[in-house]
């Protein structure tokens, strides 16, 4: 994926991007979907997306203004794609198959009391998925591509993970704010102290 930076000039915008790529699945390096006002306050004016969402005070060489992110956006869903796991994709086309109108009929119920699953959907998806369920052909659900950590027992025995601090590698106790990447990107940076872990 190249890096998207898109120059925004109010709080309004900033919201209106960050809302966009939260829906596509993607949070800040914390692992967080908040607005983050108080970075905005600070006269940050340009949100970065690659891996996760960063920003930057001062222009990059490439950017595209908030007009321009949006009109792309708009041609870009046409159809609107939701990232779930694994295990929610096999419930969704599993309810699609077995169940295509008690939906329409108990409405969130019937999700309700199938293993509970619902409560891993934030409420907007949950709104897509009877939507989906519904015959909404301008929905999709993919399975986000998934995420790994580099982890190691110190001399103490206690398991810690990798994670950068001001782009130097070092190390953190709490999986949370441990570096998470494709597989790929975690594999350039593992040596024979670290082991390869699954993050979400």
């Amino acid at each position: 994926m190249t890096e998207t930076v898109v120059h925004v000039t109010t709080l309004e915008q900033w919201k209106s991007v960050l809302d966009v790529w939260f829906k596509q699945g993607y949070t800040w390096q914390a692992r967080d979907t908040v607005y983050a006002k108080f970075i905005f306050d600070n006269v940050a004016r340009y949100l970065h997306l690659d891996r996760y969402i960063s920003y930057s005070i001062s222009a990059p060489k490439e950017f595209i203004e908030y007009s321009e992110f949006m009109a792309q956006q708009k041609e870009d869903n046409k159809m609107a794609t939701y990232y779930v796991t694994q295990k929610q994709l096999i419930f969704i086309e599993s309810l699609k198959v077995t169940q295509p109108y008690m939906h329409l009929v108990y409405g969130l119920t019937v999700l309700e009391k199938s293993d509970n699953l619902l409560n891993m959907f934030t409420g907007e998806e949950e709104k897509a998925l009877l939507r989906y369920l519904g015959g909404d052909e301008t929905i999709e659900f993919k399975v986000k591509e998934s995420l790994y950590r580099l982890w190691r027992i110190d001399d103490d025995g206690d398991t810690v993970y990798m994670r950068f601090n001001l782009g130097t590698p070092t190390w953190i106790t709490n999986s949370t704010f441990a570096f998470t990447a494709p597989l790929d990107e975690i594999k350039k940076w593992q040596t024979p102290a670290w082991e390869i872990d699954k993050a979400d």
